[in-house]
């Protein structure tokens, strides 16, 4: 439950990210792939936490979905007004 909760987490910040500033896809992806690193390696740090390569692989998939997801959403918009046009 815990990889889940990471995925949904890096998905909802890459939407918001987005949404906030527009940024380019790599910029949104190293900035958002240096912060997982960041929060892993503070938990490393942390007697009660431990840093996981498989939470920052489920951070990863999380913006990949988003990107995913924005790509199927501009696929479809687009597709829809090209036989609006007709």
């Amino acid at each position: 439950m815990d990889k889940v909760g990471h995925l949904g987490s890096f998905f909802c910040l890459s939407l918001l990210t987005y949404l906030a500033f527009k940024p380019k896809w790599y910029l949104l992806t190293a900035t958002l792939s240096v912060y997982a690193i960041f929060i892993e390696l503070v938990q490393s740090r942390l007697p009660y936490r431990s840093a996981s390569v498989a939470d920052f692989i489920a951070d990863m998939a999380g913006i990949l979905l988003f990107y995913f997801c924005l790509w199927s959403y501009k696929r479809y918009f687009s597709a829809t007004k090209v036989t609006e046009s007709r």
